[in-house]
């Protein structure tokens, strides 16, 4: 079984019969005596021509797979007309109690039940319970009446439990659906970190299927978006340029970044802000984000610290989760770096990332520089464990500076700001690249958060996918989500406040 956090179970397997017939003893019975197995046609839905088919190819067969995993209503129905050569069998049939809202992440079996997506398919092997044989002698009918000798014992999967919440799922889920119809959007995703301990609360997409509607299992939806999707991370990566730069000594907090006028020329490329911003510190780059500010700080920081800086937060690489379909984002390496694209990494353009990759590394600054393993699975106190990543001043100072984006004013992320909790955060809004070329139309909305930021224990990380309902931005289509899901679950995860 799959249990979450607090054992609530999420995927369980139910007995069910399916339905034999032993169509060598069968296909030697007249045709004209056949026709009482036409009544077994009927209720499990099989032409006669169909079936005499059936019975003419396996004609050699003892046991033949009629129907597997038949209702209950309709064993009965079958069982009812006592009919000769034909028997139930005991198989499993999976279950999934999560609904919608965990199933691209829990994924689903095939009839065999084994794993074929989602948690289901990375743990295939814990899962999955192993058939006994043993020996047994039948009637004339072909039906089971003795057991004779046990040769190989079943031995049953195992359990495991998830370090999601289930409560939490719901919530999220929700709320995604709601802001995807609301903002006309293609899909949404949102993660949970809790950052002391490495383990996913939540991990939510948006649209998903029905896990009981075989029908449904195909396509994207599928998909765990949250981890299978790269993208270009966009203003989310600006904190990461901003540290670098404070690490290297190229600047300090008093330093003044003049945006003017507002446009950067490299070549034939042209960076620009949202709106003129004149002249910044390095927290009001972050807190007003400023592709100029950011591609300015960039430039006069080297691309190898730079690139360091990203790598010792996994972008480009893999962060060992083992859920299918799990992609490492893109980050070449600095030495192919033209002066456009150590600008653009400035300001998270040139790279491409996870949603799962951005909130892996705002856990790091949430931990004030401290690496830990991200995981599905809920943890013991004994199985964490921390590694240097970050510098510990300097992953406070970023953290203080990324509260201006949310609790002041002239935030781009004021729409994430909490009545009980300081938030620290950053919005992204991304041009989605299509064959090469940027779209003007076409958006990503994004909004990473740390809370409490004055002791961080959540990180929560939310993309939006193609808002279509007017301008799109993070801070208008991300954001809101973020403050509707935290204000939510954080009263429901204990998670005491640190407002006045």
């Amino acid at each position: 079984m799959i249990y979450d956090r607090n054992g609530e179970i999420l995927a369980m397997s139910l007995p069910k019969k399916t339905l034999c017939i032993n169509a060598y003893q069968v296909s030697k019975i007249e045709k004209k005596d056949l026709k009482k197995y036409y009544q077994l046609n009927k209720i499990i839905n099989v032409s006669n021509d169909k079936f005499l088919k059936i019975l003419k190819n396996n004609k050699n067969k003892r046991e033949l797979y009629l129907k597997r995993k038949v209702d209950d209503e309709i064993a009965a129905k079958i069982s009812k007309l006592k009919l000769p050569y034909v028997y139930f069998i005991e198989e499993f049939h999976r279950v999934y109690l999560g609904g919608n809202y965990f199933s691209n992440v829990i994924g689903f079996t095939d009839i065999d039940d084994k794993g074929q997506e989602g948690i289901e398919y990375a743990k295939n092997d814990q899962l999955m319970s192993v058939g006994g044989l043993k020996k047994v002698r039948k009637d004339n009918l072909g039906r089971s009446i003795e057991t004779i000798e046990l040769i190989k014992k079943p031995v049953p999967g195992k359990n495991i439990y998830l370090s999601l919440d289930k409560k939490v799922q719901l919530i999220g889920y929700n709320i995604l659906k709601e802001y995807v119809k609301k903002d006309k959007a293609e899909s949404a995703s949102l993660i949970l970190i809790k950052n002391k301990t490495g383990e996913i609360i939540s991990m939510v997409n948006y649209p998903s299927f029905n896990p009981e509607n075989r029908t449904e299992m195909r396509g994207v939806n599928i998909k765990n978006r949250a981890v299978t999707e790269s993208f270009e991370p966009g203003s989310t990566i600006k904190p990461f340029t901003i540290y670098t730069a404070l690490k290297d000594k190229e600047f300090n907090k008093k330093s003044i970044i003049d945006t003017s006028p507002g446009i950067l020329k490299i070549g034939k490329y042209e960076i620009k802000d949202h709106k003129y911003l004149g002249k910044l510190t390095l927290a009001e780059i972050i807190q007003q984000s400023s592709n100029v500010g950011a591609s300015l700080v960039a430039l006069k920081t080297s691309k190898r610290s730079i690139h360091n800086t990203l790598r010792e937060l996994n972008f480009g690489e893999t962060l060992y989760m083992g859920l299918p379909g799990e992609q490492s984002g893109k980050l070449d390496h600095h030495s192919s770096w033209d002066e456009s694209r150590h600008a653009s990494v400035g300001y998270g353009y040139g790279l491409s990332t996870t949603l799962l990759h951005l909130a892996n590394a705002y856990s790091v600054l949430a931990n004030h520089g401290k690496k830990i393993q991200l995981t599905y699975e809920k943890q013991k106190p004994n199985e964490i464990f921390f590694d240097n990543g970050l510098n510990n001043k300097l992953s406070k100072e970023i953290v203080n500076m990324m509260t201006m984006v949310v609790e002041t004013e002239k935030g781009t992320g004021k729409k994430a700001k909490l009545q009980k909790y300081t938030v620290a955060g950053k919005t992204g809004t991304v041009r989605i690249n299509v064959g090469g070329n940027y779209k003007k139309n076409r958006h990503l909305a994004l909004f990473v958060g740390i809370v409490p930021a004055s002791n961080p224990e959540y990180v929560a990380a939310v993309i939006v996918r193609n808002p279509r309902e007017g301008q799109a931005y993070g801070g208008k289509n991300a954001a809101p989500i973020f403050k509707k899901f935290m204000d939510h679950s954080l009263n429901l995860l204990k998670v005491y406040p640190d407002k006045k």
